[in-house]
């Protein structure tokens, strides 16, 4: 249950910083999106041993909260219909990614796109 509000939560702050963000510049430019998606985040971990080592890299806390907070407004609107796929932010942004060079679209518009991406993934027609 804690986990749900979080991500309401998270949802809503970034519907909130994406429409802050649109009123001062118009919308959110996909590309300005995307090149803070680049940004990763270095995870340490624990090895056996006890010493420190790197486990892995997440993607940046502002481009994981655009990408769940987009998705979970257009599966709460019933927009998009998620079923059974995965649904992490990796899985989003490789979505949009693959949406933008299948479709070879020229929309900067990092709504419009997401959305259109995320139709063609979580399709309802099935």
């Amino acid at each position: 249950m804690r986990t749900i509000a979080h991500l309401t939560l998270l949802a809503s702050l970034s519907v909130s910083a994406m429409s802050a963000h649109a009123q001062v510049r118009g919308t959110v430019p996909l590309d300005a999106v995307l090149k803070d998606c680049q940004q990763k985040t270095i995870v340490m971990g624990k090895a056996e041993d006890g010493k420190m080592v790197k486990v892995g890299e997440r993607i940046s806390g502002y481009c994981q909260g655009i990408l769940e907070g987009t998705f979970a407004v257009l599966a709460r609107a019933g927009t998009i219909c998620p079923k059974d796929k995965p649904v992490t932010a990796d899985f989003l942004l490789s979505a949009i990614v693959t949406y933008q060079a299948e479709t070879k679209t020229k929309d900067n518009d990092a709504a419009s796109v997401a959305e259109a991406a995320f139709k063609r993934t979580f399709s309802c027609a099935n």
